[in-house]
């Protein structure tokens, strides 16, 4: 048993994942106050000393959180976004947290026109909106905190997940390529957990279901492989 914090809990992997992940003991951090005596209530992007202090003892956090003012296809972008992950990284060093395991997305990499199996987890990605980009960026810092700090870091780029294993098509005309199944989604993050090391403290890679039209090569250091949907 892990002591885990996860951020924007009362979200929708937040939520899905809280099951998987019953058997550690759980800190769940949202700003909207659900009836969960375990949960704190924090706003991540204006209130750094207290996320210290629920840092600390902690053996990784799970970064969720996110205002979905700032979504794709949309061409908003909310700074408190970029600010929760620095604040998120910055307090975990700070507390003395081990690993860090964050929430990117596909969106970091452009994969509208891909019809084919392919490498999209490059060095250098081309976001396909501003939701994309900020992505891009909170990988980039994760990677600073990772060589400079001896934080491990995690970024899974995520691909969509909902309570009803559907593709959303009005979110996302592409949703069918990149569903992530609900138990998919609690194995991997799992794993993300109980790995014993992260190698070069930083690793990015793409979470996707085994979809009939899946472009994104399944390829990381856990050896996780998708399960679903089954055949």
């Amino acid at each position: 048993m892990k002591k885990i914090v996860i951020t924007g809990s009362q979200g929708c992997i937040g939520s899905i994942i809280q099951g998987g992940l019953s058997h550690h003991e759980l800190c769940l951090v949202d700003i909207k106050k659900e009836r969960d005596e375990k949960q704190f209530v924090i706003d991540i992007a204006n209130n750094y000393h207290q996320l210290v202090k629920v840092f600390k003892g902690k053996d990784a956090i799970i970064h969720l959180a996110w205002n979905f003012f700032e979504d794709f296809p949309k061409e908003t972008i909310d700074h408190n976004n970029k600010k929760m992950a620095e604040n998120v990284y910055s307090a975990a060093v700070s507390a003395g947290v081990k690993r860090v395991i964050i929430a990117s997305s596909v969106h970091a990499n452009d994969y509208s026109s891909v019809n084919s199996i392919q490498d999209f987890d490059s060095p250098s990605p081309v976001p396909d909106s501003p939701y994309g980009a900020s992505k891009v960026y909170i990988e980039a810092l994760g990677k600073y905190y990772a060589n400079y700090h001896g934080l491990e870091v995690v970024c899974v780029r995520f691909g969509g997940v909902n309570i009803h294993d559907v593709p959303i098509f009005e979110e996302d005309a592409n949703y069918d390529k990149v569903l992530l199944y609900k138990q998919d989604c609690i194995d991997l993050i799992g794993m993300c957990i109980s790995e014993t090391h992260v190698p070069g403290n930083f690793q990015v890679f793409t979470a996707v279901s085994n979809n009939k039209d899946r472009v994104h090569q399944i390829d990381n250091f856990l050896n996780w492989q998708p399960n679903y949907p089954r055949t």
